[in-house]
């Protein structure tokens, strides 16, 4: 009895160890909890529109170049790289949302350093058939309505354009400001 005493107080001992002396194993919904992403970041970086430009690709194409000025209004400087990392896409004037259907990229890599402003430039290929025999630097008014017609229809149903970062998470957006780049109604008659 007295052995069957001792065993039966060893067995209590050794359950009150195994139950608050060894760690709890977690279960396993809890083991694997995903961090949550951080949000996307709008106020560090602010922008302007800073004007439109359309250059020659080639005999048919023309690529329209959009120029904004960049504010970086944080303590660190910044690099948004061409490429993968970096985002661009519409934002739609008919209900606010984004688009990626048509491809528009960043010019060049950027380097925005603290407290300063930088200049960018986004750019979108379209077809164009250029005017042929005219003079170097002379376009004519009826060639300016039809750069004008270009882009028009480029921003016609755009407010603006959104810049991503995947890297910092920073998050710009690019309001258009191209209202005076529409033809003018006597400007299209002469199409």
């Amino acid at each position: 009895m007295k052995n069957l005493l001792i065993f039966v107080m060893f067995a209590g001992v050794l359950a009150i160890v195994i139950l608050f002396g060894v760690p709890r194993i977690p279960r396993q919904e809890n083991a694997v909890q995903r961090p949550q992403p951080s949000p996307w970041n709008t106020g560090a970086i602010q922008s302007t529109f800073a004007g439109a430009q359309v250059q020659e690709a080639d005999a048919t194409h023309a690529t329209l170049v959009f120029f904004f000025e960049l504010d970086n209004n944080t303590d660190a400087d910044y690099r948004f790289a061409k490429g993968a990392g970096t985002v661009v896409m519409t934002r739609l004037k008919s209900n606010g949302s984004l688009s990626s259907e048509e491809p528009i990229e960043l010019n060049n890599s950027v380097f925005l350093p603290a407290r300063n402003r930088t200049r960018i430039a986004l750019q979108v290929t379209r077809p164009f058939n250029w005017p042929t025999g005219l003079p170097a630097g002379q376009i004519g008014p009826l060639n300016q309505v039809k750069f004008r017609q270009l882009v028009a229809d480029e921003v016609g149903n755009l407010s603006g354009f959104v810049m991503f970062d995947t890297a910092t998470h920073f998050q710009i957006e690019l309001p258009g400001g191209w209202q005076e780049l529409q033809p003018s109604a006597s400007a299209a008659g002469l199409n």
